[in-house]
């Protein structure tokens, strides 16, 4: 009985020790840490986990510490562009995991601030909800009520024929109307799957025909350029994906620009209730740039007219997550017209390990001259960029409903990974993205069409 409890008493006490060691801030700090790291050349890198947990491979420098042989503190040689890997070991012994840092060269960038127009266009018609009519009895009905049809659906065809716009979906249902028959429609769901639905115009009050839905063609609205890659021609912009109605999937999309766009009015933030950009601009003219990825980090495509910064005339270096720190910063956003503003701002937290998102750190604006102005975070500038210690570290994306002057930003590296500019910066695969863009442009400008996808 007493060897049995002593047993117990010693297998419990060794288990509480490994609870205690895993959970304990050096563990934590190792698996706080991405499996991939990237880092600038040149920038200093420095692992100091204090605890004996660092195993390091070939590439990595040893720092002494206080545990005689074992080693605590890591240095990565970031002098050459390369992939150094650090192994995390409690007590030099028990594998933990692995991270790999991997060293470039930062992009050279121009600043963006420029306020833009967005259009997205997507193959069909996109069905944003079920609508009641109002028929000529006065009465008021659903028709489409339990078809199986749902927000999100795109219609792709009617009676066999594709369509594009909601004015061929009104043509094509009026003339159904009046000769008193059905529409087949063909439709999409976002997964992909294809059916057919056969339905019957109703005639509403106010004369014509409707067939109980809310429809939209294209999605257009205002927002910020975040820098420009003169090599690639490729832009980024604000900062954060352009959602469904949903708000949870990336909005269909067959083709999309970029046009100049002036702001008018500012309707300022205040508390419980974000303000907005008031902008404008032509949906045909003034295009400066093709829309190829909209993604968790904003959009992405090749600039078709190299834009200036007054502030930045000369490119600068693309900051890693790794490199933004709390403290001063400032970010660029125009306010009135097309006049780019540079305003002050202060980081306050930074999350590096979160992963992909439009949230990778916290910051407030601090510019009485902005906080005049707007009130803080207002829609529309999203996308804004921020600059710290020289280098084009993220973008505005979200302000904080009850502090309007605080607000999220992403990482400009998480942004630059999702437009290709960072890791592969083949100069050959660069050229021939802005030759076939420009010649895109050019075709579609010469026959007064749209610019086509990709």
């Amino acid at each position: 009985m007493t060897s049995s409890r002593t047993r117990q008493i010693i297998g419990l006490s060794l288990s509480a020790l490994l609870v205690l060691t895993f959970c304990s801030s050096p563990v934590r700090f190792a698996y706080s840490l991405p499996q991939t790291v990237t880092v600038s050349s040149g920038q200093d890198v420095t692992l100091d986990t204090g605890y004996p947990l660092v195993s390091v491979h070939p590439l990595a420098e040893l720092k002494p510490g206080i545990w005689g042989g074992l080693t605590r503190r890591v240095s990565v040689d970031t002098r050459n562009a390369g992939e150094v890997i650090v192994e995390f070991r409690l007590l030099g012994l028990i594998p933990l995991r692995r991270v790999a840092f991997k060293v470039v060269s930062p992009p050279m960038v121009i600043p963006g601030g420029h306020c833009i127009g967005v259009i997205l266009r997507q193959k069909g018609v996109l069905i944003s909800g079920l609508a009641s009519v109002e028929t000529v009895d006065g009465k008021e009905i659903w028709p489409l009520k339990n078809s199986g049809i749902q927000p999100g659906d795109v219609i792709l065809a009617v009676d066999g024929r594709e369509i594009n716009s909601r004015d061929e979906l009104a043509i094509w249902t009026d003339l159904a109307g009046r000769r008193g028959g059905f529409l087949e429609l063909s439709l999409q769901r976002p997964d992909g799957s294809i059916y057919r639905r056969l339905v019957k115009p109703v005639p509403k009050r106010n004369g014509g025909f409707a067939l109980g839905l809310q429809v939209k063609d294209s999605i257009a609205g205002v927002g910020t350029l975040t820098f420009y890659h003169p090599q690639s021609g490729t832009y980024a912009a604000l900062g954060h994906i352009i959602a469904d109605d949903s708000g949870r999937r990336p909005a269909p999309m067959e083709s999309g620009q970029i046009v100049q766009a002036s702001v008018v009015d500012i309707e300022k933030s205040r508390r419980g209730k974000p303000g907005e950009m008031l902008g404008t601009f032509l949906d045909e003219a003034d295009v400066i740039g093709t829309i190829d990825k909209n993604g968790p980090c904003g959009i992405s495509g090749v600039l078709l007219v190299p834009v200036g910064n007054p502030y930045y005339p000369e490119p600068i270096p693309l900051g890693m997550a790794t490199q933004v720190r709390k403290g001063p910063a400032e970010i660029l956003t125009v306010v009135n017209g097309r006049e780019i503003g540079r305003y002050r701002a202060e980081i306050e937290d930074v999350y590096p390990g979160s992963g992909p998102s439009s949230k990778g750190f916290l910051f407030r604006i601090t510019d009485p001259e902005l906080l005049a102005k707007t009130g803080g975070i207002v829609q529309g500038m999203s996308g804004s960029p921020v600059i710290q210690d020289g280098r084009l570290v993220g973008a505005v994306t979200h302000v904080l409903v009850n502090d309007p002057a605080r607000g999220y930003g992403t990482f400009s590296e998480w942004m630059a990974r999702e437009a290709g500019i960072l890791g592969a910066e083949a100069a050959g695969e660069v050229d021939l993205r802005l030759e076939a863009a420009t010649g895109r442009y050019r075709a579609a400008s010469a026959s007064g069409g749209r610019v086509p996808p990709r």
